[in-house]
């Protein structure tokens, strides 16, 4: 019976834990400290299996510390963290191409996520062909070492991941005016809309495409001069896809999305562009705390 060259090579006397990992490398001290303080965040790093962990730097953690005021982070928030950054399955830096992979993470605490199987990460190469993770807020983080220990694949990142916020901070986060101006102009910004816009922005597992463009706001401007309250809700509504997190990679040509206010939208790719019927995608994913949000010109 012949013995698999792996076994022969890493005898399982001498396998190396995640923990462990982390603990000896000296571009994690910062971390560890931080893992060290919290028995929850050691529970679950020597309880993951079968992963990929995005590991960040002490570069990483000094940018975070100093962006707070170089006030300590929380038990919470790192934990929070920690579980964003462990992916579910093995993504080695080989597996990253110039197709974007959207990635489920262990992160499902309802403060921070609502997402059915977890919030997700974005794995990708930037223009120079380097590893690079994306989270919230379009945060990029550059993956630098590659290591490896019992249970899965650790990237030491250089940035501290973005754990995604609700849509309509995003909306701010994201400098997106014009269509702030489309939700004052229209009205939606009133609080008698409340029951249905924060109702909207709160359900789980869903696709925004958010008219972000002076020819949108001009076109919302006369819309809401010309139409009942009732239509510019069912308007509000036609750009919601509930049940369905669309990431740019699953959006197919030829795909119909059955919108919140009822009717389908029709996704066209022609020549490299994306369009949700008529209006074209100029910015994708946006990765929120409930879903995604793509940014159209109309």
């Amino acid at each position: 019976m012949k013995i698999p060259w792996l076994v022969t090579l890493v005898p399982s006397s001498f396998a190396i834990t995640l923990l462990e990992v982390i603990q000896t490398n000296p571009e994690l001290s910062s971390f560890y400290s931080y893992i060290n303080g919290s028995a929850n965040a050691t529970s679950f790093l020597a309880n993951s299996n079968n992963f990929t962990f995005l590991a960040p730097s002490n570069e990483a953690i000094s940018a975070l510390v100093q962006s707070k005021g170089n006030a300590t982070l929380t038990e919470d928030l790192i934990l929070a963290s920690i579980q964003y950054g462990m992916l579910k399955g093995g993504f080695p830096t080989l597996s990253f191409s110039n197709e974007s992979q959207f990635v489920s993470t262990n992160l499902a605490n309802p403060s921070y996520a609502n997402v059915t199987g977890g919030q997700a990460v974005e794995l990708a190469v930037d223009g120079d062909g380097n590893p690079q993770v994306v989270s919230g807020n379009k945060t990029s983080a550059a993956v630098g070492d590659e290591l490896i220990c019992t249970g899965g694949i650790i990237h030491i990142i250089d940035k501290f991941l973005s754990i995604p916020i609700q849509a309509v901070l995003q909306v701010s986060a994201a400098r997106m005016q014009y269509f702030v101006s489309i939700l004052n102009t229209a009205g939606y910004l009133n609080a008698d809309k409340a029951d249905y816009v924060d109702g909207i922005l709160r359900i789980p597992d869903v696709t925004y495409f958010i008219p972000n463009s002076a020819a949108a706001l001009g076109n919302a401007t006369i819309q809401a001069a010309n139409s009942t309250a009732e239509e510019m809700k069912a308007v509000f509504q036609y750009h919601v896809v509930p049940g369905f997190v669309g990431y740019s990679s699953a959006l197919k040509d030829g795909m119909r999305l059955k919108t919140q206010e009822g009717s389908s939208l029709t996704i066209t790719i022609q020549d490299g562009d994306m369009y949700v019927n008529s209006a074209k995608i100029i910015a994708s994913d946006y990765i929120v705390a409930n879903g995604v949000i793509h940014v159209i010109d109309e």
